[in-house]
């Protein structure tokens, strides 16, 4: 479309296939995981550490420690040190806007934050949001593109580890149990240390590792808890602390393994899904197909934060239906405190969030999510002939493809093996998986290479034009074309002849097998001086595809352009009494956005059916559509 749309892809191979190059292998029922998105865990280690402020600063994590350059996203641990105000530390995707919140912390505070951030060229930015802080940066693994990469499993909270952690290491088995297989090459902890003796930091890293890198930093007395990526060694880990002895939990809620059966991570933009008004009793937040994550997302990548505590205690964010020994974080009365997560969508796309006395707000921000292989993205895409011969993703879990080349008058090229990529969606929502769209044009008299003079389409039909345009007749007109006047009879014939031909002359043997979409955009042919023209050359086109046996068609546009170019439709418009969905594109943007697009104004009778929002694809950029049904 000209209006034009990607979440990252997560198909990889590329395969041509006869004019359209894929990006990976075609989904169906029982597709393995792509490439795209698996885990790698690394040995922990120091990936940078510096003085910050409230300006970002960039830092470079792929292409050191073990870290591709490649690689779209990292696990990893921010931890502050000498805070010289209250405040929150912030890691994002390099050059990006978004301000997610970390942790929070108090003036010379140590704490530490575990999150997963996706990165832009190896990149990611820190900042604080008041004063000043050191920040160091302890990576644990990174996904992106690798064969040999593991995919995630979740699992509902099993308690790992409860006693006490002193200065030697303690081994915790983790293999073989609590859900977690034999092959599995790294798990994620939720981990707590309750009111130690000393201030210091607890250490969870694989089995035999002596690596000093702290997983959870906590003062003398203080409860805190954070969530913990770990590599496997042996099938197992260990626990120590930095110094004395400390009581410790851990929950087990997923693990990574090489299996081709699991799920990839897609990082998204980070996107407040909610702010709850938090008590004793779980209230429950609806994650999948909102705040960037689409409706087949088995799991959520979460910060999740407390505040405004009326008294200290425990924030628990988990699967809807699940519990867990280990909390979410623990507050003192009045602290804003946080923690990552990744909380499993299966219980109807939702997650609960509760604190365990009085009242609190509870802040709910979701950084990425997971989807099963063999479900697709969760998300359509849409393409036509600028596509031929370019690389396209083969996630999709609907495919719309347009007739049209260039001109309304005219083929595209890759018709049909456009129609072949998108008969291969996945499917999964109620959008059709196989859907197409004509462009609409009405250039007028003086300006149509071919201009209506009767009521006949050239090799076709004679087309019964309502009595309301120019009494229903299209009549020839003497003289030269630009002296022809422009009747609306002649551009109801006229959009009648361009769907007709889309419909029987393009290449489709049953037209009425598909949604069709009518492309209303502004850098298309229309009349500018009377939109009562253009709305009877699109009448015309309503009617040839009925005419044709289509009995599902909407319009795309926005409302701008529709309105410039449509003008009022009346009530007594068969686009009116027809309810017409509408397909509403919101230029470049994100599945959030995309999301929320679909509770805005719709350009017909119908509803808001999808929406379109345009992201980058490789080097490039591609349609994305979002069902909203």
């Amino acid at each position: 479309m000209h209006i034009k749309n990607v979440v990252v892809a997560i198909g990889a191979v590329a395969a041509v296939v006869a004019g359209l190059v894929v990006g990976g292998p075609a989904p169906t029922a029982s597709a393995d995981a792509p490439v795209d998105g698996r885990f790698t865990p690394v040995t922990s280690a120091r990936a940078w550490s510096g003085k910050v402020g409230t300006s970002p600063t960039t830092v470079a994590l792929g292409g050191r420690n073990g870290i591709p350059s490649t690689a779209t996203a990292v696990v990893l641990t921010a931890t502050v040190s000498g805070p010289t105000a209250s405040g929150y530390v912030s890691v994002a995707p390099g050059g990006s806007g978004a301000s997610p919140s970390i942790q929070n912390f108090a003036p010379k505070q140590s704490i530490s934050g575990t999150t997963t951030v996706g990165l832009v060229g190896g990149k990611a930015q820190v900042k604080v949001s008041s004063g000043t802080a050191t920040v160091a940066l302890d990576v644990a693994g990174w996904y992106g593109s690798s064969s040999s990469g593991s995919t995630y499993t979740p699992l509902a909270p099993t308690n790992v580890l409860t006693g006490t952690v002193g200065t030697g290491a303690t081994r915790i088995a983790i293999a073989g149990r609590a859900g977690v297989p034999s092959n599995a090459t790294a798990v994620v902890l939720q981990a707590d240390v309750s009111r130690p003796a000393a201030a210091g930091t607890l250490r969870i890293t694989p089995a035999g590792s002596s690596a000093g890198i702290a997983s959870v930093t906590y003062q003398k007395g203080v409860t805190v808890a954070n969530t913990v990526t770990v590599g496997l060694s042996g099938g197992a880990v260990q626990a120590r602390v930095s110094a004395g002895s400390a009581r410790a939990l851990a929950d087990v809620v997923g693990y990574y393994a090489p299996s081709t059966s699991g799920s990839v991570f897609v990082p998204s933009a980070p996107v407040r899904a909610a702010t709850v008004a938090a008590g004793t009793t779980a209230k429950n937040v609806t994650i999948a197909g909102t705040a960037g994550v689409p409706r087949n997302a088995v799991a959520a990548v979460i910060n999740a934060k407390v505040g405004k505590g009326s008294v200290g205690g425990s924030l628990r964010v988990v699967g809807a239906g699940l519990a867990s020994s280990v909390p979410t974080q623990v507050y003192a009365k009045g602290q804003t405190i946080g923690n990552a997560l990744i909380a499993p969508l299966a219980s109807g796309g939702r997650v609960s969030a509760k604190v365990s006395a009085g009242t609190a707000t509870a802040y709910v921000d979701v950084v990425g999510y997971f989807i099963d292989g063999s479900t697709g993205s969760g998300t359509g895409v849409d393409v036509s002939w600028p596509q031929c011969g370019k690389t396209v993703p083969t996630d999709q879990s609907f495919g719309i493809v347009g007739v049209n080349a260039d001109l309304a008058n005219t083929t595209n090229p890759c018709l049909q093996q456009q129609l072949a990529w998108a008969n291969a969606s996945a499917g999964g929502t109620s959008q059709p998986k196989v859907q197409v769209y004509s462009l609409f044009t009405n250039p007028g008299a003086t300006k149509a290479s071919v201009w209506p003079s009767s009521n006949t389409v050239p090799g076709g039909p004679t087309v019964a034009v309502p009595s309301q345009y120019a009494n229903g007749k299209c009549t020839a007109q003497s003289g030269a074309q630009s002296t022809w006047k422009t009747t609306t009879a002649c551009s109801y014939v006229y959009g009648y002849t361009r769907a007709y031909e889309a419909a029987t002359k393009r290449g489709l043997a049953n037209p009425g097998q598909y949604r069709w979409w009518l492309d209303v955009e502004t850098n298309l042919s229309y009349v500018t001086s009377d939109t009562s023209q253009n709305r009877a050359a699109i009448e015309g086109m309503l009617a040839a595809l009925r005419a044709a046996g289509v009995t599902n068609v909407g319009v795309y546009s926005t409302t701008y352009q529709f309105g410039l170019i449509m003008g009022s439709v009346p009530s007594t418009s068969p686009l009116r009494t027809t309810a017409l969905p509408s397909w509403i594109p919101i230029g470049d943007g994100t599945l959030a956005q995309a999301q929320a697009a679909c509770s805005g104004k719709p350009l017909l009778g119908g509803p808001i059916a999808m929406t379109q929002y345009k992201t980058p694809y490789g080097s490039a950029e591609i349609d994305r559509d979002w069902s909203c049904r």
